[in-house]
């Protein structure tokens, strides 16, 4: 575990709270890594955890999505299909095309195996729930802060602040998802506030067994893609980043196919004509590949913006209601308390002053930025629109009925979709 002997015995004796909340969150890691980071890791700790002398809980952070191919999620621990001893064994022995042949049978409509791990690692915990005093603890999409120690805090790239990076820089343009249904983001103080909250009910022995807590927004403060993308998308014209790389104008659209057409169009063509332009410079073409990252993100997340759960959380409310009126101040973690519209604008503030390190006093820079990339915008558009122009009347048609037939066709296109 990366623990010196001096450190080792100091814990064996001092510690009495054991909170486990690393993991890895690539979705598209390799069954073998995903296992030895969520699983292994795991029994690792639990391992450690009998050494402990003073252990009064240990806390495991798992997350809401480890049974997405339900429907419904109850606080309770669902069986896999293989035991956690048996996947750590497979994963030792078998080669990477035996395991991966295995996949889609052990994920049972799981997308990745960051979600078929995770809800493995949680058999784990429960089969030494009975000689060890556990707690789960789920988090659904973390997000920033909703008071400490800042609003708006938050010091990754993970999911969402990822994407609206992303948009608001004009790296990407174009998002797919069914704008109807519910997503679920949780603030990060709040998850903390859980996981503190829930150590101290089963560390004071205020419950005997093993309690999962499905720290989630849905089921009592629901956000929906559409009022999400609403109350940011104003946001890269307001505080833009001086590092813009091209104007903005995030779009949301439940057409796959549609996306697919601006995802070529707006990307993919625009790679290429700069890869080509930095090539042509003698320096290395890049952008191709940063947009093949882009693609693969969104693919790997379309499954989450296409469908919606519902995470029963009654364990959390009872959780709650335990603590005194100065706890549930200090420590809270109501979702019903969250205002959505004012959390979503100071969680775009946070990403661009704590993630991106930009301060307000950048905000008249970004500006400037801003306006000499609307130029660009609109100049690019112009020569591309009388390039074309020109093309056409150079193979002699007339480009008054192709702008009219392309009009119809795009027409019946929106229409259909």
């Amino acid at each position: 575990m990366g623990i010196s002997n001096a450190d080792r015995e100091r814990m064996i004796h001092d510690v009495s709270v054991v909170i486990h909340s690393a993991a890895s969150v690539r979705f598209d890691e390799p069954l073998r890594i995903a296992t030895s980071s969520n699983v292994r890791a795991t029994k690792r700790v639990i391992d450690f955890c009998y050494e402990l002398q003073n252990l009064k809980v240990y806390v495991h952070v798992s997350t809401t999505y480890c049974h997405c191919h339900q429907k419904e999620l109850r606080e309770e621990v669902s069986p896999a299909l293989i035991t956690p001893t048996n996947l750590l064994n497979i994963t030792e022995w078998m080669d990477d095309s035996m395991l991966e042949s295995l996949e889609p049978k052990l994920y049972e409509g799981r997308p990745n195996s960051y979600t078929f791990t995770k809800a493995v690692a949680e058999v784990l915990v429960q089969e030494h729930a009975t000689s060890l005093p556990a707690v789960i603890v789920r988090p659904s999409i973390i997000t920033g802060t909703a008071k400490e120690p800042f609003a708006g805090w938050i010091d990754n790239f993970n999911g969402p602040t990822g994407l609206l990076i992303a948009l608001a820089k004009g790296v990407l343009t174009s998002v797919y998802g069914d704008i109807s249904k519910v997503t679920d983001f949780i603030p990060v103080d709040m998850v903390a506030n859980c996981v503190i909250a829930a150590a101290w009910s089963r560390g004071t022995g205020r419950t005997q067994k093993l309690s999962v807590y499905n720290m989630s927004s849905g089921a009592d403060n629901p956000l929906t893609w559409q009022y999400f993308m609403d109350c940011v998308q104003k946001m890269p014209y307001k505080i833009p980043s001086k590092l813009t790389f091209r104007y903005p104008q995030p779009r949301h659209t439940n057409s796959k196919l549609l996306h697919k057409v601006r995802m070529f169009f707006q990307h993919y063509l625009v790679a290429q004509a700069g890869d080509v332009a930095l090539w042509a410079v003698g320096k290395k073409p890049i952008l191709s590949r940063l947009y093949d990252k882009v693609e693969n993100h969104l693919d790997m997340l379309e499954y989450f913006s296409t469908k919606e759960w519902y995470f029963y959380n009654d364990n959390v409310r009872a959780l709650y209601s335990e603590l005194n009126a100065t706890d549930k101040d200090v420590f809270n973690f109501d979702v019903k308390t969250i205002e959505w519209k004012p959390y979503l604008l100071s969680y775009c503030f946070g990403i661009r002053e704590f993630v991106l390190k930009e301060d307000l006093s950048t905000v008249e820079e970004g500006k400037r930025q801003l306006a000499r990339l609307y130029v660009v915008s609109k100049v690019s558009s112009l020569i591309l629109i009388l390039g074309a122009w020109r093309v056409l009347k150079m193979i002699s048609l007339d480009p008054i009925d192709m702008v009219y037939t392309a009009s119809s066709f795009i027409q019946e296109l929106v229409d259909g979709v």
